[in-house]
């Protein structure tokens, strides 16, 4: 068996907000409901769980798979707990879809849910008494938190291409249109251009409303096989590719020092975003031509259009032409992030990955009413996470 013969058959997701009175725990138990009714099965049925472990953020403690057993029933079930930091969703599917795939279990339940404190990731290291800080927390203690380097990038953008401050806007206010219309959304409202560009600035040329928020949320989905799967649905939705990447030396983004420190001539910004897609399309056998909507990680405005062109949707500079022409748009050549993108939900690092599945799901279902892509048949999806994690996904009908 290989990942091809992998299908989802149930998928859930806990509304993305901020949740003061929910433990994790129970954030995560009601996704686990939903995908389990969804797929129509008991909790019994489960023969693996994967779940994403929350080690991350400063913070103390972690967040394991057995504690959604206890809440769920302690019933024996293997459980493997997956960090990839801010990939850690994406990666999830990869690592599920492998223990279909070997045998594993019939069906296997991948789970994750997160609860982020307010304002910008603290600098502290995990552990006080971390013997050697990673880059991102030496980076974070120079000052450089990730809105900064963010902003650094779009301003190469900006010399380099002739992208503005309005064509960030833009951004915004396309992902606010989608988001208003997703009920699990965080923010369900449409920005104008002119709020967007009256926001606070918060690192320049990167304002307010142009980052998005720190969420809590979490999301769940039940994976067998293509045989296994026409017992419980006469349409379930199949795996194509789930590739995983890492960055490339030389990479030339002002954030990891070990892979940036100097810059090589033809290696990709973002690099472990490029070789995840770029791996996709070769397992799913397809290009980017073959993609009727993608769920990327718009943690900024600045993220939307680089990682448009790093995707291969268009050729290097292009995306504020393609933004300008409403190629983004539900109902353009290339609708992105429909479900309203991380600009809409705010991110919970552990969860995000699902917010997008959950999307391509219902998407490739037709079940989207006023955000549907018309006619979609292949999705795909890309997360990343801190020190060079990402994962893609694509998925087919």
């Amino acid at each position: 068996m290989t990942m091809k013969d992998v299908a989802i058959i149930g998928v859930g997701l806990h509304p993305w907000g901020k949740f003061p009175e929910k433990p994790w725990t129970q954030m995560a138990k009601e996704a686990i409901d939903e995908a389990l009714a969804d797929a129509g099965v008991q909790w019994k049925d489960i023969g693996f769980v994967i779940s994403g472990s929350q080690l991350w953020g400063g913070r103390k403690g972690i967040y394991s798979g057995t504690y959604t057993e206890e809440v769920m029933g302690n019933v024996g079930v293997p459980v493997v707990n997956v960090n990839n930091a801010c990939a850690t969703g994406g990666t999830m599917l990869t690592v599920a879809a492998m223990a279909v795939a070997s045998g594993a279990a019939d069906l296997v339940l991948a789970v994750s849910a997160d609860k982020s404190a307010k304002g910008f990731f603290p600098a502290l290291p995990v552990y006080h008494e971390e013997p050697v800080p990673s880059d991102d927390t030496l980076r974070w203690n120079m000052g450089l938190p990730n809105p900064v380097y963010w902003a650094l990038e779009m301003r190469k953008r900006m010399i380099k291409y002739g992208d503005t401050e309005e064509h960030l806007a833009k951004v915004k206010v396309l992902m606010s249109k989608h988001g208003k219309l997703n009920p699990k959304a965080r923010y369900q409202r449409e920005f104008t251009l002119e709020e967007v560009l009256n926001s606070a600035m918060v690192t320049d040329p990167l304002r307010l409303y142009e980052i998005c928020a720190t969420s809590d949320g979490a999301g769940a989905a039940i994976l067998c096989s293509k045989e296994k799967a026409k017992q419980f649905t006469s349409k379930p939705i199949y795996m194509m590719a789930s590739a995983l990447g890492s960055p490339l030396y030389g990479d030339p983004t002002a954030r990891i020092p070990v892979v940036s420190i100097n810059p090589k001539p033809g290696v990709p910004v973002i690099s472990e975003s490029w070789v995840a897609a770029h791996r996709a399309y070769e397992e799913a056998g397809i290009g980017p031509e073959d993609i009727d909507f993608v769920e990327l990680p718009d943690n900024s405005a600045w993220h939307v259009l680089q990682y448009i062109e790093t995707m291969d949707f268009c050729g290097e500079g292009e995306a504020c032409a393609c933004l300008n022409r409403g190629d983004f748009a539900i109902g353009g050549r290339i609708p992105v992030c429909p479900s309203g993108g991380f600009s809409s939900f705010g991110e919970a690092t552990m969860a995000q990955g699902f917010a997008q599945l959950y999307e391509m799901v219902l998407q490739l279902r037709g079940v989207c009413g006023p955000r549907q892509v018309e006619g979609a048949k292949v999705g795909m999806s890309e997360v990343y996470g801190a020190a060079g994690n990402n994962a893609a996904v694509i998925l087919r009908k």
